[in-house]
């Protein structure tokens, strides 16, 4: 395994042009809704101090403005991430690590290409210092590298399978 990890790293690097790692992601493979909460669990870390900071406003405590309301978490966030359908591989940026579902072939290109897709990620947080992913903008730009190379990987080995076509059909609001 560790084998065919440093070769798609190897070939993430020579495909993307992206600058290379001194060390790989962890690679993790887990159940699917396992793997569901893993990537969603900054939301819920977020809701859980937010809901810790309502409390204290609603019973009289600390809180400069007295605005309670604006404080209430949303639950809708973290129920939405992990009820999702379709994810195969996330890079968890907090963590720096990929997780996988672990019913997928790694020996099989088409599988594996879902890791290149992701050690796009790594080494895009790596070259940006995760600042890519802080605006609608650059999760686009960063998605449609990460299957621009995850496609090229694919060509190469043979493969005629198309990624990334619902791409397309995602824009941020308020933009051209």
């Amino acid at each position: 395994m560790d084998e065919l990890l440093a070769y798609l790293m190897a070939a993430t690097v020579q495909l993307s042009g992206l600058p290379a790692l001194t060390e790989r992601p962890p690679v993790t493979p887990m159940p699917y809704q396992k793997m569901l909460v893993e990537i969603c669990a900054d939301l819920k870390e977020e809701s859980v101090r937010m809901l810790a900071q309502y409390d204290l406003c609603t019973h009289g405590q600390s809180v400069a403005d007295k605005n309670c309301e604006a404080l209430k978490p949303d639950p809708e966030p973290y129920a939405q991430c992990t009820s999702q359908t379709g994810l195969v591989a996330a890079y968890i940026l907090e963590q720096r690590r990929i997780v996988y579902r672990d019913d997928l072939n790694l020996e099989n290109d088409a599988d594996n290409s879902f890791i290149v897709h992701e050690f796009v990620h790594a080494l895009q947080d790596a070259q940006h210092g995760g600042k890519m992913f802080d605006t609608c903008a650059g999760v686009i730009a960063a998605e449609r590298e990460a299957y621009s190379v995850q496609q090229r990987y694919l060509y190469f080995r043979g493969q005629m399978l198309r990624v990334g076509e619902r791409l397309r059909m995602v824009g941020c609001e308020g933009l051209q």
